[in-house]
């Protein structure tokens, strides 16, 4: 009898009906191809900044050809910009490289070696603080199928200073991805797998959450959450199963474990993927699948009010970024390799 009412962990309490209900706005965006693209923001000079791989890239307008901002040596893994035009650039491998209104290097602003495993959000508290959010793992393709079923909090969030000091100013995470402020200036944390926002004290703010976290910025109407992938009831049902979970761990490369992926490119090597296809081999929008595009419009008590999606049968899935810019909501498909325009009223 113990067996068969074991407890099971607590699954999210958000579904996608009501005002989250399903949508095509993503599939339908305006779109622009970008090899790699990671994250976003407005620079000072009103031009939009995005990472293609190793590069920096700034657009004047939407349609126009972009033109190189900066380069680096290892992919870039976030951005932010300061009120006053600094530029934070995450690079893999732990690093951070900050930068002024021209794309100059500065000195000082730098992580010591092995500080952090995964640079993932940063954030410009004032002019000599950065927030350096640290996922707790340096292997990137993974993270999603990682955090599934990763028991270890390993995640921090650091504050760097010009001079070079380092602050934990957080620690003990599971699997941070995204950072914010509240409108009194407070830290806000997304957590990946957990679907919740907490506050730099730890506690709850929001949670139950129907997608994989990704970043959160704040907007005229509250904030935008960008989510990696939605939840998926297989993967939440499989919580309630170690045995099978612990062989899976064991026999398989994590690229092929049951859980939220990125790519929605059918593959035969992937499980149950063939729950995916309908007649005459076409995907239709409900259809079970791990990837999936999903944006969600917050309130100031970061409350859903609206969302973006793209269902199973689109393509533009892992929603890793978004921005505001020139009044129109910008986001990134890593799924797709593009940045989408979603126009405005968001």
């Amino acid at each position: 009898m113990n067996v068969l009412f074991r407890k099971r962990r607590q699954a999210p309490a958000m579904t996608l009906e009501g005002v989250l209900g399903p949508n095509s706005r993503l599939d339908d965006a305006d779109g622009m191809t970008v090899v790699a693209p990671e994250a976003l923001c407005e620079g000072i000079d009103g031009r939009l900044l995005f990472s293609s791989g190793t590069q920096v890239l700034a657009l004047g307008r939407w349609g126009e050809k972009p033109e190189e901002w900066a380069r680096f040596d290892a992919p870039v893994t976030a951005l932010c910009r300061s009120g006053g035009g600094l530029v934070a650039v995450a690079l893999a491998g732990g690093k951070v490289v900050v930068l002024d209104a021209a794309g100059h290097p500065l000195d000082g602003w730098s992580l010591p070696a092995g500080r952090a495993a995964g640079v993932v959000d940063c954030l410009f508290r004032s002019e000599t603080e950065l927030l350096v959010v640290d996922c707790g793992v340096a292997e990137r393709d993974s993270l999603l199928a990682m955090a599934a079923w990763d028991a270890a909090h390993k995640g921090q969030v650091l504050s760097l200073r010009p001079s070079g000091e380092v602050r934990t100013a957080m620690t003990g995470l599971h699997y941070p991805t995204g950072i914010s402020l509240d409108a009194q200036g407070n830290i806000l944390v997304c957590l990946l797998e957990q679907a919740k926002i907490v506050n730099e004290a730890g506690a709850v703010v929001q949670s139950g959450y129907p997608g994989y976290l990704g970043r959160l910025r704040r907007t005229a109407t509250g904030y935008s959450l960008a989510c990696l992938s939605r939840r998926d009831p297989l993967i939440e049902f499989l919580k309630g199963e170690p045995r099978f979970i612990a062989e899976m761990k064991v026999k398989m490369a994590p690229k092929h474990w049951i859980g939220p992926r990125i790519d929605p490119q059918f593959s035969h090597d992937l499980p149950i993927a063939l729950g995916a296809t309908r007649l005459f081999g076409a995907v239709k929008p409900w259809a079970p699948s791990f990837s999936y595009g999903l944006v969600l419009h917050l309130d100031d008590k970061l409350m859903p009010t609206a969302s973006a999606q793209s269902r199973a049968n689109g393509r533009r899935h892992a929603i890793c970024d978004t921005a505001v810019w020139n009044g129109n909501m910008i986001a990134v498909s890593r799924a797709s390799g593009e940045l989408l325009n979603l126009g405005g009223n968001t």
